[in-house]
């Protein structure tokens, strides 16, 4: 049998727009912004880490890269875009508890048992 395509009769004197354009993950995306719903996790995971209460970062080995998104919390944050929006990037070590450089969170890493990551 033939496919039969569901285009608009007048396809050619249109102009596509970004949402008919999209695929995969772009166009879920685009479709729950639509029903005003976010598909994607944008908060901090877990309370602020503190000296007294760090934030517990998990790991198979003894160190691990942790990206903390530092928003707001630094006077260079409150007044440079380009700070607002940057991820700090550092190294947290077994056995010792690591700040983060702009906003002074505080993490600790904790080695799990395993043998490697089960993805």
């Amino acid at each position: 049998p033939k496919p039969e395509w569901k285009q608009a009769a007048d396809i050619e004197n249109t102009i596509a727009t970004s949402l008919d354009m999209a695929t995969g993950l772009e166009r879920a995306e685009m479709l729950a912004n639509l029903e005003g719903r976010n598909i994607f996790d944008e908060h901090p995971i877990g309370p602020f880490g503190t000296v007294e209460n760090p934030y517990i970062v998990e790991s198979l080995f003894d160190e691990r890269i942790v990206g903390c998104p530092c928003d707001g919390e630094t006077e260079a944050s409150r007044t440079e875009t380009r700070a607002m929006n940057e991820v700090k990037w550092f190294t947290v070590h077994s056995g010792q508890e690591c700040r983060c450089p702009a906003c002074k969170q505080v993490f600790k890493l904790q080695k799990v048992a395993g043998e490697g990551y089960n993805f």
